[in-house]
């Protein structure tokens, strides 16, 4: 992981109380191809919100997760079969063929694809899953969205990766030539589900301040983008729909 991407530590408890969480039904999905109480890797695991959802399934988690913040927070706030890893994962070395799964959620993008998925296939049992996925929003109101992207582009000279679709495209289109050329890998599927979230103008702000782009801003550069950001939403109500998205695959 980069070190742009090791940054949410500085906000570790916010993190975890606003970013979205993912469909019950894409951990159905996952569910039906892992044996019952499997173990699996889930790899840059956050403060958790993935991590909790695979622990309600009765399986057994390995939690990697980088920033030391980040990993106190996940092992904080979850409760079942939970071993938390502070490692990176191009330096982690569990063992061979450990796990009946690798789930990676939000965290792709990171790395670079093809020596990541080397390491999933060595961690993989043989018919064990592999899937990747990410949240994509779009602001509903698309003049308040352009208002808000005018504003990233002027300070901060990114925007949050969260809404930008088209090089969340570009990395999950990569990952599926990679899935679908690589004949350790079957049965590949893919995940796409619709959800939507409103916010409240201090909510938005919140969710704001985690995102990397602004993370990565020198302190008094934060401040003042998350300052514009809260003078132009006003007391508005921000609905964001957001896709799922990822792939599914399956270790020959």
């Amino acid at each position: 992981m980069t070190s742009f991407g090791r940054q949410f530590g500085l906000t570790a408890a916010t993190y975890d109380r606003v970013r979205p969480g993912y469909p019950d039904a894409l951990f159905e999905m996952l569910a039906d191809g892992i044996p019952s109480g499997g173990s699996v890797l889930d790899v840059g695991a956050g403060t958790g919100i993935a991590t909790r959802s695979l622990l309600r399934l009765g399986l057994r988690v390995t939690a990697l997760e980088p920033d030391e913040e980040m990993a106190r927070q996940l092992a904080a706030r979850s409760e079942g079969e939970v071993d938390v890893v502070i490692d990176d994962f191009e330096h982690y070395r569990g063992p061979r063929r450990a796990f009946d799964a690798v789930v990676c959620a939000q965290a792709w993008h990171w790395f670079e694809g093809p020596s990541a998925l080397r390491r999933v296939r060595r961690l993989l049992r043989s018919n064990g899953v592999f899937a990747a996925w990410w949240n994509v929003g779009t602001i509903v109101n698309a003049r308040l969205a352009g208002e808000l992207a005018v504003i990233f582009q002027q300070t901060s000279h990114r925007l949050p990766v969260l809404f930008r679709r088209p090089d969340l495209t570009a990395t999950i289109g990569n990952l599926a030539r990679l899935l679908q050329g690589d004949v350790s890998f079957s049965h590949v599927r893919t995940l796409h589900f619709v959800s939507s979230v409103s916010y409240s103008s201090d909510a938005f702000v919140a969710l704001m301040s985690t995102m990397s782009e602004v993370l990565a801003l020198a302190a008094g550069d934060r401040e003042q983008v998350l300052d514009r950001v809260e003078r132009c939403l006003g007391d508005a109500v921000i609905e964001v729909e957001y896709l799922t998205l990822g792939y599914l695959a399956v270790r020959a």
